[in-house]
């Protein structure tokens, strides 16, 4: 006997209907009805449920079907085998892409320099900045070489004036928008404390002292003639658009 037989006439020895049949086992009638009509076999897991639900020999039924549904099951088996690494794989990679996204926007955030020069979706772009008339200079700890009067060579501690960076809002099109970059440029001369500034983000590769004169007309009206600190203009400090530079 079939199986699709044998699972039938056992369904209506117990007196149930297909629907309450699948109600009791979690599938859709529709499954039953497949299973029914040997459309397709249940996989083994639910052979051995069904054996127990509607009380026949597995082993009994095993035998009677031959390799055909044994072949059935077993390829069903494989390909759940499949899909399940599919999955696994398509999940590892959304995991990758979600850690790397947030990466990325951490970067951006935190304006850290070394994520957003590596980041593949920002672009290079030219911004044009005020600049304070004068950087503020820190002390610290050096050494030169110094040669002796006998011909020595010498290694000499000394105190060295460093030029600290400048914290400038960089406008990056005419509109004002930008964000606030820092980086350096070192002693400014009198007259070019304004910057070209070419950016990746937060990554500033290059920047250069300009004149006034030297700064597009367009942006001139734009970026004004005072340096402002951050504290008195804050907007555009920080972005967490991992996908393009900063701007209000």
């Amino acid at each position: 006997m079939e199986l699709g037989q044998k699972l039938k006439e056992r369904r209506i020895t117990l007196g149930k209907t297909q629907q309450q049949m699948a109600t009791e086992l979690h599938v859709t009638r529709q499954t039953v009805s497949h299973w029914e009509n040997n459309d397709t076999y249940p996989s083994l897991d639910m052979l051995v449920t069904l054996s127990d639900y509607l009380g026949f020999s597995l082993d009994t039924t095993l035998k009677e079907e031959g390799t055909d549904m044994i072949d059935s099951i077993n390829k069903s088996l494989e390909e759940g085998k499949k899909y399940k690494k599919i999955v696994r794989i398509l999940v590892i990679c959304v995991i990758v892409f979600l850690c790397f996204i947030s990466i990325l926007t951490y970067g951006r955030a935190t304006q850290n320099q070394l994520i957003d020069r590596y980041n593949p979706f920002l672009k290079e772009s030219y911004g044009y900045a005020v600049l304070p008339e004068k950087v503020t200079m820190k002390k610290i700890n050096g050494t030169e070489q110094v040669t002796e009067k006998n011909g020595k060579h010498k290694t000499k501690k000394i105190i060295i004036n460093m030029p600290q960076p400048v914290d400038a809002y960089v406008t990056t099109d005419i509109f004002g928008g930008g964000e606030w970059l820092k980086f350096e440029v070192g002693t400014i001369p009198k007259g070019y404390h304004y910057a070209i500034v070419l950016h990746k983000g937060s990554y500033v590769k290059r920047a250069k002292l300009v004149t006034k004169n030297q700064v597009p007309s367009i942006y001139q009206s734009v970026i004004g003639d005072e340096y402002m600190k951050y504290t008195e203009n804050p907007g555009g400090r920080n972005s967490f658009n991992p996908f393009s530079n900063g701007g209000v």
